[in-house]
């Protein structure tokens, strides 16, 4: 990583004065292993920004991206949209186009147009189509399909699983399932052989507590612990000393994510005197969160930081620097009880917080509770909440929606 990669990841900065990327929200998407593989775009309405020209999907052209995805994004659009060009500023190598049809359900296959699709596939885009592509009307589009798409919304599961069967024995394409809310639906899908998921359903804590998580974390919380109360360096010091896999993971983890430093961190002790022990709580909560134990799928930690990441970007905006790095650990901490396995109240009292953190949290009042409201909301992808907060906290949609693709992208190097 260079030093200014580093400094960039340290200083977090705004992203309201870049122009804007692909304005709609986006929800993650996860693979069989439940790790973040992707994100799909969710239209609005209308178009968010009077940036360039807009389709009917409520997507606006950009003329630069404010921030860039590594991991590939689904986009729903129809052969008009391409054929007249709308999406040629979608990067090829990062978007899927989830292909839809003009006429009603039901209609001709003449809905689609092979040559638009022929050369949308020519530039290097992927497409998705949904289940009716096993239809023989359909037979000619099934050599450009990368994606069969499943909505278990409108889908049985049994059906949904057959579908998907059908997909791997007769096509080379990839299964997608969008509106998977159980787990019980992802074991089933997944044995089907579907690749990728849209739903949230891993974000639910554990109906019983999970003892041998918070085992796992044991040595962290301590830490944490620690660093927020700042004890004297001798107190952390002996810690890592009977802990030495923790000392090397944070030691590690410090300096692949970056202080902004251009000397490599060596010691913990170093690593306070170069950020100061406040700062370095920050990192330490990250590391729990980049770092899953047990069960827990490893897209909960990506969300955490997302979430902390998007509260911290707006509270920049109307809040000192050290309440904004409270905001991030605010977003980080409200998916506790999913990090450790068991109630959230039961996980916050492990962790000593300040009390405007867990107000946030626990009863949704003080200085942060705006900033966690969007954070979620931003998650859900969800037109209406977006609309409800933005009146409410004088917050433009856009800047929500920016905010969040800024987070995500920058949640992705933790990934890498």
């Amino acid at each position: 990583m260079t030093a200014t990669h580093a400094e960039a990841i340290a200083a977090p900065s705004p992203v309201f004065n870049q122009r804007p990327g692909l304005h709609c929200a986006r929800r993650i998407l996860v693979d069989s292993h439940r790790a973040v593989a992707g994100y799909q775009g969710v239209p609005r309405a209308r178009t968010l920004a009077p940036v360039g020209q807009s389709g009917g999907n409520g997507i606006a052209q950009p003329e630069a991206d404010a921030a860039k995805l590594i991991k590939p994004t689904f986009v729903r659009c129809n052969c008009q949209e391409l054929a007249e060009g709308e999406l040629d500023w979608l990067d090829p190598e990062t978007t899927v186009l989830e292909i839809i049809e003009l006429a009603e359900p039901g209609s001709e296959a003449g809905a689609f147009d092979l040559s638009v699709l022929k050369a949308a596939r020519a530039k290097g885009y992927k497409l998705g189509f949904d289940a009716r592509l096993l239809d023989r009307a359909y037979s000619a589009y099934v050599p450009l399909a990368s994606y069969v798409i499943l909505e278990m919304g409108v889908m049985d599961l049994q059906r949904a699983a057959a579908v998907a069967r059908a997909v791997q024995s007769g096509t080379s394409a990839k299964v997608f399932a969008t509106q998977v809310r159980t787990a019980t639906e992802f074991e089933q899908l997944s044995r089907a052989g579907v690749k990728l998921y849209e739903g949230l359903w891993f974000t639910r804590p554990p109906a019983t507590p999970d003892r041998s998580i918070q085992l796992g974390y044991a040595s962290l919380i301590n830490l944490l612990n620690l660093v927020m109360r700042e004890a004297d360096l001798s107190e952390v010091e002996e810690l890592l000393k009977h802990d030495p896999t923790l000392s090397f993971k944070l030691l590690r983890y410090i300096n692949s994510a970056g202080f902004g430093s251009k000397v490599e961190i060596t010691s913990f002790r170093h690593a306070v005197l170069t950020v100061g022990m406040k700062r370095l709580f920050r990192w330490t909560a990250l590391l729990i969160a980049s770092t899953p134990a047990g069960n827990v799928a490893p897209a909960v930690g990506t969300l955490a930081i997302v979430r902390g990441r998007v509260m911290e970007l707006l509270a920049l905006e109307t809040l000192p620097a050290a309440e904004a790095d409270l905001a991030f650990v605010t977003g980080m901490f409200s998916m506790l009880d999913v990090l450790l396995g068991m109630p959230l109240p039961e996980a916050l009292a492990l962790v000593t917080l300040p009390k405007s953190v867990e107000d946030a949290i626990l009863r949704k009042d003080g200085i942060f509770a705006r900033y966690l409201a969007i954070a979620k909301a931003c998650e859900e992808g969800d037109e209406a909440p977006f609309d409800i907060l933005s009146a409410r906290y004088s917050v433009p949609v856009q800047r929500m929606v920016a905010v969040h693709l800024e987070a995500l992208s920058w949640a992705e190097q933790f990934s890498r």
